[in-house]
């Protein structure tokens, strides 16, 4: 019994998983996604916008036509969980 608790306390903690980019970029995602959702936006425009603005804030890439549209329907969703912001819009 001693031998296998000596050689738990040897064991070193597994090492600390580095979290690829794209992973935390579906997780950012996924919480706008989240927060969209619950302030009333429909689930597939929900998931829709909240790419959009993964994309614009973390990828540097402009909305398309489509996102533009959506980005100017549910603005007021936007600002209520604090995503919103006028350059989305724009496509500056």
């Amino acid at each position: 019994m001693q031998a296998s608790a000596a050689v738990l306390s040897e064991r070193t903690p597994p090492p600390i998983r580095k979290i690829s980019k794209r992973a935390k970029l579906k997780r950012i995602g996924a919480r706008h996604w989240q927060q969209l959702m619950r302030v009333g936006v429909p689930q597939q425009e929900a998931k829709e916008l909240a790419i959009a603005v993964v994309r614009y804030s973390y990828l540097a890439s402009r909305p398309s036509s489509e996102e533009k549209r959506l980005i100017g329907r549910y603005c007021q969703h936007l600002g209520a969980v604090g995503l919103w912001q006028l350059d989305l819009l724009l496509g500056s």
